[in-house]
């Protein structure tokens, strides 16, 4: 019986190991800048981001992918799903990982923009979330995913040439792009706000009652704090030769719909 449970454990240990690069297998290839596994794009919103991706990476070197997929199983979240794709394929140039990945997966009904580490400079988390916010998901309330996927795609290229510092109309992008998904409501800024303070404050409330309670001068709990959130952190000419092998590491946002 001991043998028994030894081999069973070994097997399962065995299997935790080899999940990924079982995971990895089912990973698809990329065949261009757009990638729309479940047909949701339209032919000219296609051919739409594809010019205007083969022209950003032409001008500033960025790289970015469009990827729509029936589901992102058997990754356990849309995060771990975009960054394997993202790695897998090497979304940017090597050694700058400017690269960029907006990730649409029908069956969970979740939508993603995974930023490479170059990239976070013009589109840290918080601007990955508002162009989700005011410019993806609206559309797709409207059941309008390939509209949506080309103005999120054509909102991230905004933020991108902006920080190069080249003119949008090069691009035909305009700066209403920027201001339109930088507008975002106050409340979303207050209500992650709040969230915050809630995390910081309900346990030094909760410490404050219980040592009130139960009248003792010394600690009610052994230990406390926070821990640190981890962050993770070439074609031209108008053509796809293939992504130049950048990497990837969470920086992005996700949103449900």
């Amino acid at each position: 019986m001991k043998r028994f449970f030894l081999r069973a454990f070994s097997l399962c240990v065995l299997a935790f190991c080899l999940l990924p690069y079982l995971a990895a297998q089912r990973l698809p290839s990329p065949s261009g800048f757009v990638n729309d596994f479940t047909k949701v794009m339209k032919a000219q919103d296609t051919k739409t981001v594809e010019t205007l991706a083969a022209a950003v990476k032409e001008k500033t070197g960025a790289e970015l992918a469009l990827v729509t997929v029936e589901s992102y199983a058997p990754y356990a979240s849309i995060s771990e799903y975009s960054i394997a794709l993202a790695e897998a394929w090497g979304v940017g140039e090597r050694s700058k990982d400017n690269g960029v990945i907006l990730v649409l997966a029908m069956k969970e009904r979740e939508v993603r923009i995974e930023v490479g580490y170059g990239l976070e400079g013009a589109i840290p988390d918080s601007v990955a979330g508002r162009i989700l916010d005011t410019v993806v998901i609206p559309a797709f309330r409207q059941d309008d995913f390939s509209g949506g996927l080309r103005e999120g795609c054509r909102a991230i290229a905004a933020y991108v040439v902006k920080e190069k510092g080249l003119e949008l109309a090069d691009f035909d992008l305009s700066e209403n792009l920027i201001r339109n998904s930088g507008s975002n409501s106050v409340l979303n800024i207050i209500i992650p706000l709040i969230f915050v303070l809630a995390f910081i404050f309900i346990p030094v409330f909760r410490y404050a009652v219980l040592r009130s309670v139960l009248g003792t001068g010394g600690s009610v709990f052994r230990s406390g704090g926070f821990g640190s959130g981890s962050s993770y952190g070439s074609s031209g000419g108008g053509g796809f030769g293939g992504f130049g092998g950048g990497s990837f590491g969470g920086g992005g946002a996700s949103r449900r719909f």
